[in-house]
C-alpha cells in the first residue's frame, strides 16, 4: 500500500515558481517508454495551494484524510508488532486492524463513495480550465486525475466483484439452509409418516387378533352348542330305545299272561266239559296219594 498522501483534486493556482521565465525548457524529449511517472510527481506533494473548497468538497477532502490517516495508522501497528515481535503486540495490532477496518466501513458508506466517484468523475469538467496555466500544466493535472479515477473506477469494481462474490456466497448460505429446512421437514414427514404406520400396522393386527378371538369363541360355542345337541339327542334315542325294550318286555309278558289265560280258559272249559261227559268202564284209584286207572300203564298227575 502506498503511504504517501494522495494529491487533492483540486484546480492548482499558477505558483510564481512557475512562471515561463522561471521554468528553465527542457532540451532532451521525454522517455520513448510514455511514463508520467515524473511528469505526475510534482503533484505528490504539498507545493502548491489549493483554492476554497466547496462544504462537499471539504467533506470529501475530510473522508479521504481520514482514510490516509486510518491506512498509516494500520502501517504503523504493523511495523511496532514486527519490531516487537511477540504474540501479544501481533493480537493488539490485529484487534487495532479490525477495529479500524470496522470503523472505516461504518464511516466510508455507499452514498460516500457514490458521492466520492462522481466528485472524482466531474470534477474535470466541472473545474475552469482558462485559470492561466500552461498546456503542460493542463495536460498534467487531466493525467493525473484520469489516473486516479482509473483507480478509483478499479477500486470501485473490486468492490463491485467483491460484493458480487459475498452475495453469491449469501445465496448459496441461504440456499444450502433452505436445503436443510427442505430435508428437516421431509425427515420429520419422513419419520410422522412411519410412525403413523407403524401405529396403524398395530391397531391391525390387535384388531385382527380381536376378529380371530372372536371367531374362535363364536366357533368354540357353536361346537358345544352342537355337543349339547346330539347329547340330548343321544340321551333322548337311549331312553327311547329303553323304553322300546320296556314295551317290548311288557308285550311279551302281557302275551304270555294272556296265553296262560287262554290256557287256564281252555282247561276249565275242558275240565267242565269232562265232568259233563259220562264215564268210562275203567275205573280209577288212588295208590299212594296218585290216580291210576286200572288197565292202564300210565299215571294221571293231578294239578
Amino acid at each position: 500500500m502506498n503511504t504517501r498522501p494522495r494529491p487533492v483534486t483540486a484546480t492548482v493556482t499558477k505558483p510564481k515558481w512557475m512562471e515561463p521565465h522561471v521554468i528553465p525548457r527542457r532540451s532532451r524529449s521525454l522517455e520513448s517508454n510514455g511514463s508520467t511517472a515524473s511528469l505526475t510527481s510534482v503533484l505528490d506533494h504539498d507545493s502548491y495551494e489549493s483554492p476554497d473548497l466547496s462544504e462537499d468538497e471539504w467533506e470529501r477532502e475530510e473522508l479521504r484524510r481520514n482514510v490516509e490517516n486510518e491506512e498509516k495508522t494500520i502501517q504503523q501497528d504493523r511495523r511496532t508488532a514486527r519490531n516487537r515481535g511477540s504474540y501479544k503486540a501481533r493480537a493488539s495490532s490485529a484487534k487495532s486492524q479490525d477495529r479500524v477496518k470496522f470503523q472505516r466501513k461504518n464511516r466510508i458508506t455507499a452514498h460516500q463513495k457514490d458521492r466520492l466517484a462522481d466528485y472524482d468523475t466531474t470534477s474535470g469538467h466541472s473545474e475552469n480550465m482558462d485559470t492561466g496555466l500552461s498546456p503542460w500544466e493542463q495536460w498534467l493535472i487531466q493525467k493525473t486525475k484520469e489516473e486516479r479515477v482509473k483507480k478509483q473506477q478499479m477500486k470501485k469494481h473490486k468492490v463491485e466483484v467483491r460484493e458480487q462474490k459475498e452475495q453469491k456466497a449469501k445465496e448459496r448460505q441461504q440456499k444450502e439452509e433452505k436445503a436443510e429446512e427442505k430435508r428437516s421437514e421431509w425427515l420429520k414427514q419422513k419419520n410422522y409418516e412411519e410412525s403413523l404406520r407403524k401405529k396403524l400396522e398395530k391397531q391391525r393386527i390387535q384388531t385382527e387378533t380381536e376378529i380371530k378371538a372372536q371367531q374362535n369363541m363364536i366357533t368354540k360355542m357353536k361346537a358345544e352348542r352342537k355337543f349339547e345337541e346330539w347329547k340330548e339327542k343321544k340321551e333322548m334315542m337311549e331312553r327311547e330305545k329303553k323304553e322300546q325294550e320296556l314295551q317290548k318286555k311288557r308285550d311279551i309278558e302281557l302275551a304270555e299272561k294272556c296265553k296262560k289265560i287262554k290256557a287256564q280258559q281252555k282247561y276249565e272249559e275242558w275240565l267242565r266239559s269232562a265232568k259233563d261227559r259220562p264215564k268210562s268202564s275203567q275205573s280209577f284209584g288212588y295208590s299212594g296219594g296218585k290216580l291210576t286207572v286200572l288197565g292202564c300203564s300210565f299215571t294221571f298227575y293231578t294239578l
